[in-house]
């Protein structure tokens, strides 16, 4: 469906979030396959409890304290309507008897079936929308697995614990050297940007499936334009587990909250350009009015990487999006892909995240507009197989950004006595140590040597790390996990990117919003023109007006 204001071209569209065609050809099944990744993941979650915190370690390993790594066309104008948060809150509480996270209220299906799929739909029905509980967690065997985790947690603290004296012998440990990686990258100078370059933000939050407050989503006025110093032409937030996983035709209410808080956030100035879902995966693109003209195109795609490549708990979302500035005769315009995603979890499963951003990155190839990528084929005509490195080779600027899920290669006991000597020499004004630490524990993070080594993210960067691991924590609080499966604090929320002109502006995560076991990250960004040309349409209209004067 398209919305064509009159200000932009015909061809501009905002695609729908959902097409209830796919879905209809594996509703059928997709309730089993519900419980069956349930089961999965409970299964899965219980075995990387016992394999992170069982680490084997060889005798010299065991002096350092740490163990040795094998080797290896669409913009819409929308009207909304200037509800606030928590008026469009109580107003579902009121018309569809949802009272919070922890109420009871039911759902019909049907009644989630029949609500608006597009923002415009949304708004023309001043944001009426209906909840979608999630389902109770089943503790029915909980008692049984903790017993057997009790049994188990002597022996696996009698490896796993390391001594003080053991850690400090650690300072020889670099499998992977700081050229190898982009620890330490530094970003392009600012005079080196062209002067009319792009500013974008890119969120990443996974939500846990848990509403978040307003004062948590604060920090998205810091893109505004006018009210902070590095104002944003474009903001991109994505977000994971925004819903359960169950098959769904239309947002659930956490969604929808996410959309009106993004909205509210970031004011009138800012236009959505596009906004879709994926499951419990949601991306929305906003673009500020004043850089709305120079928006060519905009299309959507997504790509599935659940239980048989069909279900949603895990995959992506892609937007495509082009811009062309003109002036003084001269144009510059830019491609474009932004990508929000939700890749394998569990610290063992390194190859199958990799394997899911190949797919997702070919798929992404296979769905670009023809308009937006010439079609790659063969020496003999016929078309080639989508690797996604052609869709990567086009693009003046590529953003990934997601819960990645990549974890820490090291000792639970060793990365928390990290993090506190981290805190500890920040507070001290010891930046140099605590530098030191963090550049430690990121030589053993699975992202950057998965990209050190070409496994995949081919030619992506980051920004400098300074935060301290986003997961897992214990649900409002500030302290790691403390579960029986005692995960390792890990940087599993990241924003990366290939290109050669950005220039790294903010990299951080937000300690306060601590209503998930994710910590939300944000980067700023200033991106030059991809291509610079003179503009043609300005020379032939000259030469047709010589023309008409001769005559």
């Amino acid at each position: 469906e398209e919305i064509v204001p009159e200000s932009v071209d015909a061809s501009i569209g905002v695609e729908e979030d959902f097409r209830a065609e796919e879905l209809e050809e594996v509703d059928g099944g997709l309730d089993d396959m519900s419980v069956l990744v349930n089961n999965e993941e409970d299964e899965e979650e219980e075995e990387e409890g016992l394999q992170e915190s069982n680490v084997d370690l060889s005798s010299d390993e065991k002096e350092s304290g740490i163990p040795t790594l094998p080797a290896e066309e669409g913009v819409a104008s929308v009207e909304y309507n200037p509800i606030s948060v928590e008026e469009a809150d109580a107003k579902d509480s009121d018309d569809e008897g949802i009272k919070d996270d922890d109420g009871n209220s039911d759902k019909n299906e049907e009644e989630e079936d029949s609500e608006p799929s597009t923002f415009s739909e949304m708004s023309e029905t001043s944001l009426q929308s209906s909840d979608h509980p999630i389902e109770p967690e089943n503790h029915e065997n909980e008692t049984e697995e903790v017993a057997s985790q009790e049994e188990t947690q002597e022996e696996e603290n009698a490896v796993v614990e390391v001594s003080p004296a053991q850690l400090e012998q650690s300072n020889d440990v670099d499998e992977i050297t700081e050229d190898e990686t982009n620890i330490d990258q530094k970003p392009i100078e600012l005079e080196k940007m062209e002067d009319d370059c792009l500013t974008i933000s890119v969120v990443t939050w996974n939500l846990a499936e848990a509403s978040f407050s307003e004062k948590e989503a604060s920090f998205f006025k810091k893109f505004r334009k006018g009210d902070s110093k590095i104002g944003s032409d474009l903001v991109l937030i994505g977000a994971q587990e925004c819903e359960d996983i169950k098959p769904r035709r239309a947002e659930g209410h956490r969604s929808r909250h996410l959309r009106r808080v993004g909205i509210q956030m970031l004011g009138k100035d800012y236009v959505p350009l596009a906004i879709h879902s994926l499951g419990g995966i949601q991306m929305a693109l906003y673009c500020h009015r004043d850089v709305l003209g120079d928006v060519e195109m905009v299309n959507i795609a997504d790509v599935t990487c659940g239980v048989g490549n069909v279900f949603h708990n895990k995959g992506a979302i892609g937007v495509y999006l082009k811009m062309k500035r003109q002036n003084n005769g001269v144009a510059k315009s830019s491609r474009m892909l932004f990508a929000t995603g939700h890749l394998a979890a569990h610290v063992k499963n390194v190859d199958a995240r990799n394997d899911d951003f190949k797919r997702i990155i070919s798929g992404l190839e296979a769905q670009a507009p023809a308009r937006f990528l010439r079609p790659k084929k063969n020496p003999d005509g016929s078309p080639s197989e989508c690797d996604g490195s052609y869709l990567l080779k086009s693009m003046d600027h590529v953003f990934f950004a997601g819960d990645l899920n990549y974890r820490v290669d090291l000792p639970r006991e060793y990365v928390e006595r990290c993090i506190i000597d981290i805190k500890d020499n920040r507070s001290c004004e010891m930046l140099e140590e605590a530098d030191d630490l963090m550049k430690k524990l990121l030589r053993r993070d699975q992202l950057l040597q998965t990209i050190a080594s070409g496994r995949a993210f081919p030619q992506f960067s980051e920004g400098k790390i300074t935060f301290l691991p986003t997961f897992k924590f214990d649900k409002g609080t500030q302290n790691y996990d403390t579960s029986h499966k005692q995960r390792v604090p890990a940087w599993t929320d990241r924003i990366l990117f290939r290109s050669s002109k950005v220039n790294v502006l903010e990299y951080q995560s937000v300690p306060a919003a601590t209503h998930s076991d994710h910590r939300p990250v944000f980067g700023t960004y200033q991106l030059g023109w991809g291509v610079t040309t003179k503009d043609s349409s300005r020379s032939r209209g000259g030469k047709r007006g010589r023309r008409n004067r001769k005559k």
